[in-house]
């Protein structure tokens, strides 16, 4: 009977300890809840400053697309033939003729291809010269290449027979006149 009495006499003590604890349990609750919002906002905004920093590299690509669109214009048949004479010359490769083919119309640039008829001494001037015009200042893409040996067999003694050499190059000229731009 004690221990009855003992409980009886501490009821109020025992009820408090009870309530604190459930307001401490409760307290525990609110606290995890809102530290999940929090550490959920927080991926939240470093999305959004990943999001941001993708959008300012775009940005600043477009202006950089800008300033090189201003260097790219169109080139006509003189200014073609004045550089693949030069690259020729500087490779040993003698051009026969040029003539456009073809001019291809896009969204955002032109496309105009020429076909160039040369001979070169050997596969090396040949490859020298391609690599001239791939990796020349202004944009020239070799589409097409046709060789045939300009000899007539082999001859003793000769290991440069020469090669005939069609060549079909593009360009791309991009449009500044765009609407909007």
């Amino acid at each position: 009977m004690i221990k009855i009495e003992t409980l009886l006499k501490n009821k109020n003590k025992i009820l408090n300890f009870g309530i604190i604890f459930l307001l401490l349990f409760i307290a525990l609750q609110i606290y995890k809840y809102g530290n999940q919002q929090m550490n959920s906002l927080t991926e939240q905004k470093e999305k959004e400053l990943k999001k941001n920093n993708v959008i300012e590299n775009i940005a600043v690509l477009e202006k950089q697309i800008g300033a090189y669109k201003k260097v790219f214009v169109k080139k006509d048949l003189g200014s073609v033939m004045d550089t693949m004479s030069s690259i020729a010359k500087a490779s040993s490769v003698k051009i026969i003729s040029i003539k456009p083919i073809s001019e291809q119309a896009y969204a955002d640039y032109i496309q105009s291809s020429f076909l160039i008829t040369a001979q070169a001494p050997n596969y090396h001037s040949l490859g020298d010269f391609i690599s001239q015009v791939e990796n020349y200042k202004d944009i020239y893409l070799v589409d097409e290449v046709v060789m045939a040996s300009s000899g007539s067999g082999y001859v003793a003694g000769s290991s440069n027979t020469g090669l005939n050499v069609s060549l079909k190059i593009s360009t791309i000229a991009y449009l500044n006149d765009q609407p909007g731009k």
